[in-house]
């Protein structure tokens, strides 16, 4: 038997992201919280915005990033949608009751006419389905940190 045979042909379960990264840009004031249960997945996005100068703290539960500090300002989440322990619309609500919230951009792989009902009733910043475009995270981000950030005096 060869070395092969016991292997099945499955795809990869690589990060669902298009484009090139983006070159940073001084964006080091501004802090983007990334939450997917993707371990791969949240690295991934971890790095891409990281390389575009934000500040990022990645999580895989949803009860990690309610146990950490979350920024007043200056700051926005990017959110998957399914995760464990409960979706990232109950994680955002329990944010928002304890007056913890900040803008938030869902990401999902799921398309379907029900997950975009409840995605809409959160009112998200934006959603996007995976895979998206960079083009589009980064838009969402600058969008959300508009909402986030004071205005200057």
């Amino acid at each position: 038997m060869s070395a092969a045979a016991g292997r099945t042909n499955r795809p990869s379960r690589r990060p669902t992201i298009k484009g090139q990264r983006p070159k940073a840009v001084g964006r080091g004031g501004c802090a983007v919280l990334v939450l997917d249960d993707d371990i791969s997945m949240c690295r991934s996005l971890g790095r891409l915005i990281s390389a575009a100068g934000f500040q990022v703290q990645t999580f895989n539960k949803p009860s990690e990033l309610l146990a950490s500090e979350i920024p007043a300002s200056n700051a926005c989440m990017v959110v998957d949608i399914d995760l464990p322990e409960m979706t990232g619309i109950e994680m955002c609500e329990i944010l928002k009751k304890s007056g913890r919230s900040l803008p938030t951009i869902l990401i999902t792989g799921r398309s379907d006419a029900h997950t975009r009902s409840i995605a809409a009733k959160s009112d998200p910043i934006a959603l996007l389905f995976k895979p998206f475009e960079e083009e589009s995270l980064f838009a969402a981000i600058d969008r959300a940190l508009a909402l986030s950030t004071p205005p200057k005096v």
